[in-house]
């Protein structure tokens, strides 16, 4: 009775060894296909660095032609928390949902405004170095299409709604598009139904359907000019906060345009060693309390700026690691998650800022 049981237990170890091979197999094979699945270019977590605490590190969507970002240029945070972004060399816009999974893309390159003896390519859903994004309340998606010189909406799904301005005429008083028509539009921001837009030297206001209603800004250096701002959000009593990139300072105006305050100042070769606390200022995002998160391109960092001008905290370093920055662009926050377009990194980080100062 006894030899029996034995050929019996050997054979239990056969099939638990073959189960334990079999289950082992098919986590390979599991792993193996999340390397391979749109969340491979997805990282979570990381160290600490600097202030910086990062959430999720995505450098592209994983799947595709195109698996990778190109130096993306702006980034988003709908109002449940999906992800978008400007992949600004492959003139497309990717989409995430809150916890880094791929959803969607759409785009493709198209020409709106072609040099004399080319065709245009645009089509709706196509773009021309896509930049600047911001999202409104009801989800739609608004595009910074630099190079047609006009602006698109999406809705949540991905669908074209409409352009504005026409990029083939004058807008207002006039613009720095191709030509002098359309305008060369580097950010966007929508605020309580208008959808505020930078040039290279002013601020646009839109209404969401694509009326001009204001329209302020000219070159120079003086309180409420501006030279080739890249970032624009709004506050709640509807100041206007701008990213005057080449003036190497934050401005903010009434929803007029009248200047209230300004900090830092235009860097020269002669003072380029002075304390300005930016060096260029890119993107900008207001957050719950009023105070504005900064990103600065040439410091590799975030600042932190008070409703009143104040310089806070700073974070940020540079690096390729999560948590550091290289050449950050853009800007965008959801409650205390941040997310920035690290231009030369090829990603966009998600992130939490550690040890904010008081204003």
């Amino acid at each position: 009775m006894s030899i029996p049981r034995a050929k019996l237990t050997a054979r239990q170890a056969f099939l638990m060894l073959a189960l334990v091979l079999a289950v082992a197999l098919i986590a390979l094979l599991a792993y193996v296909l999340l390397l391979s699945g749109p969340n491979a270019l997805v990282r979570f977590g990381g160290q600490v660095r600097a202030g910086v605490e990062p959430v999720l590190t995505i450098d592209g969507p994983g799947t595709g032609e195109q698996p990778r970002f190109d130096r993306p240029m702006g980034a988003a945070l709908g109002p449940d928390g999906t992800i978008y972004v400007a992949d600004t060399g492959n003139d497309r816009i990717c989409v995430f949902d809150r916890d880094g999974v791929f959803v969607r893309e759409f785009g493709g390159h198209g020409i709106a405004k072609p040099l004399a003896g080319v065709k245009a390519t645009w089509k709706p859903g196509t773009f021309n170095y896509p930049v600047g994004l911001d999202v409104d309340p009801a989800g739609n998606l608004y595009v910074a299409d630099f190079r047609n010189d006009q602006i698109q909406v999406y809705d949540s799904q991905g669908v074209f709604l409409r352009r504005f301005p026409d990029p083939a005429l004058v807008v207002g008083k006039g613009a720095s598009g191709q030509e002098g028509t359309g305008i060369a539009v580097t950010d966007v921001a929508v605020r309580d139904g208008r959808v505020y837009a930078t040039d290279t030297y002013q601020i646009l206001v839109f209404s969401i359907t694509g009326e001009l209603l204001e329209q302020f800004g000219r070159p120079g250096t003086r309180p409420g000019n501006l030279e080739r701002p890249n970032g624009v959000d709004v506050g709640e009593n509807g100041t206007v906060y701008v990213a005057d990139s080449n003036n190497n300072r934050i401005q903010a105006l009434s929803p007029t345009g009248e200047p209230l305050w300004a900090t830092g100042a235009r860097v020269s070769e002669l003072n380029k060693e002075s304390k300005n606390p930016f060096a260029l200022p890119r993107g900008v995002t207001v957050l719950n309390d009023d105070s504005l998160v900064v990103v600065d391109a040439f410091a590799f960092a975030l600042i932190q700026v008070g409703p009143d001008g104040k310089i806070g905290s700073t974070w940020g370093e540079r690096g390729v690691e999560p948590g550091q920055f290289n050449f950050p662009n853009s800007i965008d926050d959801l409650d205390d998650i941040l997310v920035v377009s690290d231009k030369e990194n090829d990603r966009v980080q998600v992130l939490r800022l550690t040890g904010r100062g008081s204003l």
